[in-house]
């Protein structure tokens, strides 16, 4: 009996590792902004012509979680892990045009539909494998990885330009994260451990039963801070007096803290549950948009951006386990693929508005104000969200 628990533990270790590699791979796909201005001098186009690429990218990876449970029970784990390893490689060719058009497709549709369908179909395996108790912790751990690609993706892209220029860096950089897929599909092969294929068919009446607004309206708030800042924090820094160099590093800081956040979020929830732990986050992150918003000095403003990016990384770990939570393992990865569109939505609002803002007052004090309405909003909708959970 013990010699099967503990093969049955080794084997879910080796399925955690392959899902953390894949994440790891599939989070570089918001390292972005160090291909930004490459793309524009490969293709001549300005700088909202480029960012097209990176939010028709966040609409395929948004789109590939929202659509994952068909995906999931079409096909097995290990055909999917292959086409999250291949379509990147396939968008290669296609942005190797050189053409505003190939990056959309190559870059956009390519690369962030693998990125969507890689970080969904990696919480389906881990939920479907990890013991509730330790569900937490696992999670967090998923969407740590995701974040930490694109921090060590925003330091290995430039160095990959400079030594090989913008093409043939890209190329390797491309080559890197597939083969470590393709390590992650032979860890989950050898595993031997079997993801269950559920059915939701006979249990859509209790989905529909299930408050999915207010997780859908909670998550888009309290995500919504941490989007606009995170799209913002190079000219807010300019804004405060900040240097480009203490501006790479702060954006560094949050994307890190984000991640790390993930991981003690994760714990957390294991311990005390979802909703304390979230409410905590949730004031936490008013209470330094607030001073946010009174502050002058850029050391403290660089100080708060990360940590309403660490927070922003918290929520963002804690709400696979929370939607998990409320509505039971067998609807989790539906909802959360309805839930996960407030992401995607706050992602592409967020930005736009805060520059709208900026540009009628030349301040960025319009768009501080309305995150922390938002935020504050956020805190009271996870306060009266009904939580047991569901098995």
């Amino acid at each position: 009996m013990n010699s099967k628990n503990l093969s049955s533990n080794y084997g879910r270790l080796l399925v955690l590792t392959a899902c953390l590699l894949i994440t790891f791979c599939m989070g570089t796909v918001h390292a972005f902004s160090t291909l930004i201005q490459n793309i524009e001098m490969q293709t001549n186009v300005g700088r909202m012509a480029s960012s097209l690429v990176y939010s028709t990218a966040l609409i395929n990876v948004t789109l590939a979680v929202y659509v994952g449970h068909i995906l999931y029970r079409k096909f097995s784990p290990k055909v999917l892990i292959f086409f999250i390893a291949i379509l990147p490689v396939i968008g290669l060719f296609i942005s190797n045009s050189e053409s505003w058009l190939g990056w959309m497709i190559g870059y956009g549709i390519f690369f962030g539909f693998s990125s969507g369908l890689g970080y969904g179909l990696s919480l389906h395996i881990v939920s479907s494998v990890i013991e509730n108790k330790k569900l937490g912790l696992a999670l967090g751990l998923i969407t740590a990885s995701y974040a930490f690609g694109a921090v060590i993706f925003s330091i290995l892209y430039p160095f990959l330009f400079d030594h090989f220029g913008f093409e043939n860096g890209y190329i390797f950089g491309l080559l890197i994260l597939s083969s470590i897929v393709a390590i992650g599909l032979i860890l989950f092969s050898i595993s031997r451990v079997k993801v269950e294929q559920k059915s939701i068919e006979n249990q859509q009446k209790d989905l529909n039963e299930t408050n999915i607004l207010k997780l859908w309206l909670g998550y888009f708030l309290g995500v919504f801070a941490g989007l606009m800042l995170i799209g913002h924090a190079v000219p807010m820094i300019n804004s405060f007096g900040g240097s480009a160099s203490t501006s790479i590093t702060a954006i560094t800081l949050m994307t890190l803290g984000s991640g790390i956040a993930g991981i003690y979020a994760g714990w957390l929830v294991d311990r005390f549950g979802c909703k304390w732990p979230l409410l905590a986050i949730l004031m936490i992150n008013t209470g330094a948009i607030l001073t946010l918003s009174i502050i002058t000095n850029v050391y403290l403003l660089i100080m708060l951006l990360v940590l309403i990016a660490s927070l922003y990384g918290a929520v963002i770990a804690i709400y696979p386990t929370l939607v998990s939570h409320i509505v039971g393992s067998n609807l989790s990865t539906v909802a959360y693929g309805k839930v996960f569109t407030a992401w995607g939505s706050a992602g592409l609002i967020s930005p736009s508005i805060a520059g709208w803002l900026y540009e009628k007052n030349n301040s960025y004090d319009g768009p501080i104000l309305l995150t922390l309405v938002l935020s504050i909003v956020a805190v009271l909708i996870i306060w009266t969200m009904k939580y047991s959970i569901k098995e």
